[in-house]
């Protein structure tokens, strides 16, 4: 066998084209290594793809191009990549949606290796939801890039395709949604209109900790140091009791937590039910989680975090509309006040790389980006800020600055007119 790649010209009815030829590996049961070709009509396109193939299997690409289909390598891929890294269901499932549209795009039979930038782009262009009250957000396709840029990653890694198709492609712009601000003294009305102590300390833990809702949730009570006044967001495996709970970027964090959430929690702990582990749930919301996860473990089926959640929202902006809090059309869920208590922390002075450790957030980007928002306080404290710092008390009726300056300025056009002059 030979490694070199050849070009030959053929001549036929239609007139000159040429030929580029190469052999495969030696298939000993054939006794013989298959030949590949590849015809061109113009000799400058055959160089081309010659220059470009011999340097592929220079580099250890296979001499035999993949006869693998999109499906046949995606279920591989995926089952492979979920056993090695342990992936979790909502992982798969957002795997498995991406996968489910380059089927209905490409075809599930398409070869893996005919995927090509050109056609990468087209299918990003194209994306269709996949049901029909979907709304396909920014975040989406870039969820939906980042997964092609793995998979087909690996498909070069695997010797599957030579490229990857998806490599320097670049997702959408997405602008960073309006979220309303809520002030302390609306929180506080908040938790003044809100009946029980469960919701309470669940608010608390949001707007004062950045807790997200399932953390909050899936909180144990051995997750809560009274003494050094923390609280632990750490992962807990299922057991044949208890179903598990998975931190969203894997990391585990530790929090200190103010008085008056260390308060809520100790009033909540003296009225909570009894051999029930979790901060958060009743004994009746307790026994159906057992319930759910006892199902879940019966059938095979997956546990999500959100089977923790019930109702939150709904009851929320019931105590939202009793503290009268208009968010004016901007975003005010529970995931909001968690975006408060990170507004907060940032604008008391900690930190942005402690910010994001508390936040749990796995790049310092998201929480400058997504997190951090400027509002009429900024203006106002930038303000007052510079005047500290010039040491001005500007005076309301007459403006001490102006004054100050006068007379530099009138000497200037003085000195302006001396020089015109002349």
């Amino acid at each position: 066998m030979t490694n070199k790649i050849g070009i030959y010209r053929c001549e036929n009815g239609g007139g000159v084209q040429w030929r580029v030829r190469w052999y495969g590996r030696y298939d000993p049961g054939a006794g013989k290594s298959k030949r590949y070709s590849k015809t061109f009509d113009l000799k400058k396109y055959a160089e081309r793809f010659q220059k470009q193939k011999q340097k592929e299997i220079d580099n250890g690409a296979p001499r035999d191009p993949s006869t693998e289909t999109l499906r046949e390598y995606a279920e591989w891929w995926l089952k492979n990549r979920s056993s090695r890294q342990a992936l979790r269901p909502g992982t798969i499932d957002l795997y498995r949606q991406t996968l489910e549209r380059l089927y209905g795009y490409f075809g599930e039979t398409f070869l893996v290796r005919k995927i090509n930038r050109r056609t990468a782009q087209m299918f990003l262009a194209e994306i269709q939801p996949l049901k029909n009250k979907e709304t396909l957000s920014g975040w989406t396709r870039h969820r939906i890039l980042r997964h092609c840029k793995t998979f087909f990653g690996n498909a070069v890694s695997d010797g599957v395709t030579v490229q990857n198709p998806f490599a320097e492609l670049t997702g959408p712009t997405t602008t960073p949604s309006l979220w309303y601000r809520v002030k302390p003294n609306e929180y506080k009305e908040l938790l003044r209109e809100t009946p029980t102590i469960w919701e309470k300390t669940l608010y608390a833990l949001a707007y004062t900790a950045g807790l997200r809702l399932t953390e909050a949730l899936a909180l144990r009570w051995s997750d809560i140091d009274f003494e050094k006044e923390e609280v632990n967001i750490i992962n807990h495996p299922g057991t044949e009791i208890l179903p598990p709970f998975y931190i969203k970027d894997y990391e585990a964090r530790t929090i200190p937590l103010p008085q008056h959430t260390i308060s809520l929690l100790a009033e909540l702990q003296s009225k909570a039910p009894d051999k029930v582990p979790y901060v958060l749930l009743t004994e009746t919301r307790y026994r159906r989680i057992i319930a759910k996860w006892q199902k879940c473990r019966v059938s095979g089926l997956p546990w999500y975090n959100r089977y923790y959640a019930n109702n939150m929202q709904r009851d929320y902006k019931k105590r939202l509309r009793r503290a009268d809090i208009n968010s004016g059309g901007k975003t005010l869920t529970i995931h909001t006040l968690r975006k408060c208590c990170c507004q907060n922390w940032v604008d008391g002075g900690l930190p942005i790389n402690v910010v994001k450790k508390f936040m749990g957030h796995s790049s310092i980007t998201t929480t400058q980006t997504y997190y951090c928002v400027v509002d009429d306080s900024h203006m106002t404290k930038a303000a007052a800020l510079q005047n500290k710092i010039l040491d001005f008390e500007l005076d309301k009726t007459t403006t001490d600055l102006k004054l100050t300056f006068s007379g530099d300025f009138a000497s200037n056009e003085g000195k302006k007119e001396k020089q015109c002059s002349v």
